[in-house]
């Protein structure tokens, strides 16, 4: 790993902060180093462009993470610290996230998820999502979340500070509908549950839980995005629901709870985004999310709100014309989509 010489009095002020706590962890020093390459940093309005000129490295970016993103190819970069470099990149993405898990098994500390961030910034990504069905408190709700070890609220303000000094933007991951097995399991939560795992829909005691969540959620960050969830609700509407109400086309379901819970979020201000699966496995006879056989009717996607981007997760296939296929299918949904492939290890 190479040698980096930034002095702090010649630095920008906005990146001051996440220099210096870099230099704690990374062969970063403000006072020149024999064999360190001399940096400095110019906030300018085209794409990131680093160049050797009078004996410096200069870095002229437009954002904030893109100037650590140039310290992270720095320090990897098989130049010598005395010889010219040329690096140029235009970003692709406007959003370029990381969503981790950490609603199962061994999930990150505090600590940890900003060693996570400290390394984002390095490679340039943008943004943050700690994906947690009951793992964030709830005020009010002592039984959401209990015995999981939720994270606080000062925690994730603590962490969404962190990142921005970064320029990183952190926003909540949630559920909304389904996958709430750890919170619905409570018998306090009885009659707001269809089953298994999935809320009640069109019950107003449902909707008060949920904006509670939301309110939860979205409190200690200064992003106004949020991701309501909604994936995989096998069999929505035949529990509680169809004996409550009888029995209901799947997608008439969805689009009345997506609406109520829209309803929320518009009050709020916020910026909501959802998993897209639901849609396509009603609409497919197998209930299988790439079933090229589903058929999404045209009346189905007329109610589809427009105001939700739809997130279009894919962790397995292995060839560019399927991602190409799905991501057409989902711009027929109505707006575009954002693509969340996977890593796993």
């Amino acid at each position: 790993m190479n040698r980096l010489h930034i002095a702090l009095d010649r630095l920008p002020d906005e990146l001051k902060p996440g220099v210096r706590l870099l230099m704690a962890e990374y062969p970063i020093a403000s006072e020149q180093e024999k064999g360190a390459r001399t940096v400095r940093f110019v906030r300018g309005t085209g794409e990131l462009a680093v160049s050797s000129e009078a004996g410096a490295t200069t870095v002229r970016y437009r954002e904030r993470v893109h100037a650590f993103r140039a310290i992270g190819r720095l320090l990897g970069d098989p130049t010598p610290s005395d010889r010219p470099i040329s690096l140029a990149e235009r970003p692709r993405f406007a959003l370029l996230g990381v969503m981790l898990d950490c609603s199962r098994n061994a999930v990150h500390t505090v600590g940890s998820l900003k060693a996570w961030l400290r390394r984002l910034a390095l490679m340039g990504v943008n943004a943050l999502t700690l994906y947690t069905e009951d793992t964030y408190e709830v005020p009010g709700e002592p039984f959401f979340g209990y015995g999981r070890g939720p994270y606080t609220e000062a925690e994730l303000r603590e962490l969404d500070e962190y990142a921005a000094t970064f320029g990183i933007e952190m926003f909540p991951c949630i559920q909304t509908l389904a996958h709430l097995e750890q919170a619905l399991q409570w018998p306090v939560y009885r009659e707001i549950t269809d089953l298994g795992g999935i809320l009640l829909a069109e019950d107003e005691r449902t909707y008060a839980f949920v904006e509670k969540l939301i309110a939860a959620a979205v409190a200690p960050f200064r992003s106004r995005r949020i991701h309501l969830g909604m994936d995989e609700a096998h069999g929505l509407g035949t529990g509680r629901y169809k004996q409550i109400r009888g029995e209901r086309r799947g997608f008439e379901i969805m689009n009345a709870h997506l609406e109520r819970v829209l309803a929320i979020t518009r009050r709020m201000g916020l910026r909501p985004m959802m998993w897209s699966d639901m849609w396509f496995r009603i609409g497919s006879k197998r209930d299988d999310y790439y079933d090229r056989e589903a058929v999404i009717p045209d009346d189905v996607i007329a109610m589809i709100p427009k105001d939700v981007t739809q997130v279009y997760w894919d962790y397995y296939h292995c060839d560019e014309e399927f991602y190409r296929d799905w991501i057409t299918r989902h711009r027929k949904l109505g707006g575009e989509p954002l693509v969340a492939p996977g890593a796993g290890t």
